[in-house]
């Protein structure tokens, strides 16, 4: 049994299936809770963020140019409402990925494993916070989201030359933030 595609799913929403586009909800859902979530945002405002994206793509649904690549379209709706959501909001908390992906562990670390794991991803989560909005967009959707360099720079329209850019100075800027705390560890 295939799965059926986005563009088989939006031209049924475009026909009149009002309730097909639960489907996409279903099928995107996740992925950008868990975008929103890693752009800096508490559970209830990238929540609101990803409804509105839908919301917005459900109402423009004829402007989605190749509905083939409906994913990529709901990426850049929510990318825009995150950027603008940041530009109003001045303190950003996000939460493990964990929350919003569950089975991504299939053996459970014992209680030290975890403290160090927490204390880890605390630490980087703050280290992003540090780091400039359009580097950590980068940054999140190269190592967190798994996109290549040229889906980075089709989600969200920047040359591919200044996506790398992006990415090298986000890293040196990790590096940079982060670099104080190995030193404590190997002291």
């Amino acid at each position: 049994m295939s799965q059926t595609s986005d563009a088989d799913v939006v031209a049924r929403v475009l026909s009149g299936d009002r309730e097909a586009f639960g489907t996409l909800v279903d099928r995107h859902q996740d992925r950008m809770m868990a975008y929103a979530r890693h752009m800096g945002f508490g559970p209830d405002e990238a929540m609101d963020i990803v409804q509105d994206g839908f919301v917005r793509a459900f109402r423009h649904l004829r402007r989605c140019g190749d509905p083939e690549r409906f994913g990529g379209w709901l990426f850049r709706i929510v990318s825009n409402l995150c950027r603008t959501a940041a530009t109003r909001t001045a303190s950003k908390k996000a939460e493990p990925l964990e929350d919003h992906q569950p089975g991504l562990r299939s053996e459970l670390p014992g209680p030290e494993e975890r403290l160090d794991d927490a204390l880890t991803r605390d630490r980087v989560r703050e280290a992003l916070d540090e780091v400039p909005a359009d580097q950590r967009e980068a940054l999140v959707l190269m190592y967190l989201e798994g996109y290549s360099v040229a889906e980075i720079e089709e989600l969200t329209g920047a040359s591919s030359s200044a996506v790398k850019m992006r990415l090298k100075r986000g890293r040196d800027a990790l590096e940079r933030v982060l670099a104080p705390l190995f030193v404590e560890v190997e002291r």
